[in-house]
């Protein structure tokens, strides 16, 4: 029996669309605070969200809130019936990119040991139109059959205002086909608000052409008091024109071959000065990019590391030249940021930390 080959996998869904997988629900339980047993309907106030008791023949079972201020939830589904299970994932991302997001979730997917072998011949890839004026042809959906003991698996992905949505099912019995089509049942009946913001289409992840080329160590620039606030105003006024003039477009992304089971490396066509470090696949990222603070600050340029989840952002102090993923990775929890801001209406605001003199 040949063991799923995770490369050869990944290589057809590139091919198909490039995609992206999901963390189970039951996996992340030990890290989430338990959520009551819901009534008859279920709602999430946040996204406005809400959940029959019952859903494509699944019975709804437990919720879990995965953060403190309920950005990022799970809602577990299961059909005894046919031996099938579904998770459902509501949360936001940075970026909010079903492109990056469901490459990450496809990894994922396809690295679970209860899959055991996958025919990477039989894996479907499709883009589909999610409900309420979502955005047509935005949403991702791969199914496969598989062997041991499930017959089959599969992942939905879509992005709604902001949220996204992930579907993760599974069954015993089902075949392929009979549980793509309760995966699409699944999808349809979700309720939320119509979208203001209907999604761009799907656009694939392809490899990049060539690898990031590795430079000379950076170094971690210490800010006096003067550098510090130059840094926070630049930020600010970056955050500000985003927020006033929104890209319409998704940016076209390529896998960088530095991408590991736990993290993915993506770049942007035409942009040698920044590149961003998806982790794991429940929607935080750590983003590397260039700045110019011109005359006023020195030194003025460098590159800037963001950690961000789509609801607050963490920014280190600069290095003098683009880091490496390693130095990038080494800093959450080594070293403290110089800026962080919430990025929402609700929670906008930001903190500057000015060293003493």
């Amino acid at each position: 029996m040949r063991k799923i080959d995770r490369v050869a996998v990944l290589a057809v869904l590139a091919a198909s669309l490039g995609l992206g997988p999901a963390k189970s629900l039951m996996a992340q339980e030990q890290d989430a605070a338990p959520v009551a047993r819901p009534q008859a309907t279920w709602s999430h106030d946040r996204s406005g969200l809400t959940l029959p008791a019952t859903l494509a023949g699944f019975v709804r079972a437990d919720s879990k809130q995965f953060d403190a201020d309920g950005y990022n939830i799970g809602v577990s589904f299961r059909d005894t019936a046919s031996g099938s299970w579904a998770d459902l994932f509501i949360y936001r991302a940075a970026p909010a990119s079903v492109a990056v997001w469901g490459d990450r979730a496809a990894a994922g997917m396809f690295a679970n040991p209860m899959l055991v072998e996958v025919d990477v011949n039989a894996v479907k890839v499709a883009r589909f139109t999610p409900p309420g004026g979502a955005g047509d042809k935005s949403g991702l959906r791969i199914v496969t059959p598989t062997r041991g003991d499930l017959t089959s698996s599969g992942l939905a992905l879509y992005l709604h205002d902001g949220w996204l949505v992930k579907l993760r099912m599974s069954s015993r019995t089902l075949d392929a086909a009979a549980l793509e089509k309760r995966i699409a049942e699944f999808v349809a009946g979700l309720s939320l608000p119509a979208a203001a913001r209907p999604a761009p289409p799907f656009a694939e992840i392809q490899d990049c052409a060539a690898p990031m080329k590795p430079g000379r160590k950076a170094n971690l620039v210490k800010l006096d008091m003067m550098g510090s606030i130059m840094i926070g105003g630049l930020l600010g006024v970056a955050r500000d024109k985003e927020a006033e003039q929104p890209s319409a477009d998704e940016p076209l992304w390529c896998r960088d071959a530095a991408s590991q089971p736990q993290f993915g490396i993506y770049r942007r066509e035409g942009k040698s000065d920044f590149y961003l470090i998806a982790l794991g696949d429940t929607g935080t990222s750590l983003s590397v990019g260039s700045y110019d603070a011109g005359p006023l600050m020195k030194p003025s340029k460098g590159f800037l590391v963001t950690q961000s989840d789509g609801v607050t952002e963490k920014v280190y102090p600069p290095f003098d030249r683009m880091p490496s993923a390693e130095q990038a990775l080494g800093l959450p929890g080594n070293v403290g940021p110089v800026y962080s801001a919430g990025l929402l209406a609700e929670n906008k605001g930001s903190t500057l930390t000015v060293p003493s003199e």
